[in-house]
């Protein structure tokens, strides 16, 4: 029996927390350089526990196919983030950045089936509508 998409998520998550620790720094660090506009946006958040949040979230969301919270949550996230000025494609691609750093820092223990899985858990994510 094969390994499930959450299964392949998960074991991917662990390998970047093996091989790099937490994600958080290098995730921000890219959102900030493709989207400089969102980095004034975090300067209350000190403690990096609002992007702690956001990233758990992300995670939250990858990892649950069911998805009636998830897509609940992502509908009500959207226009919360419309309103600090985000629109739904800067929203989407956040998922994609996220994908992208975890990659890189996963290095030889990503696989194109761990590859697979994210793109066809963020694909649909980020179908869900508001």
């Amino acid at each position: 029996m094969g390994e499930t998409t959450m299964d392949l998520i998960a074991n991917s998550l662990d390998a970047v927390v093996a091989r790099a620790g937490d994600p958080a720094t290098p995730i921000y660090a890219r959102l900030f350089a493709e989207f400089p506009e969102t980095e004034p946006r975090f300067i209350r958040d000190v403690s990096g526990a609002i992007r702690a949040e956001m990233l758990t979230m992300v995670f939250d969301c990858l990892m649950h196919a069911d998805g009636g919270y998830q897509n609940n949550l992502i509908r009500a996230e959207r226009v919360n983030h419309d309103g600090f000025g985000t629109d739904n494609p800067t929203f989407d691609r956040f998922f994609w950045i996220v994908r992208d750093v975890c990659r890189e820092l996963a290095g030889p223990d990503w696989s194109a089936d761990i590859d697979a899985a994210w793109t066809a858990r963020i694909d649909q994510v980020t179908a869900t509508t508001v």
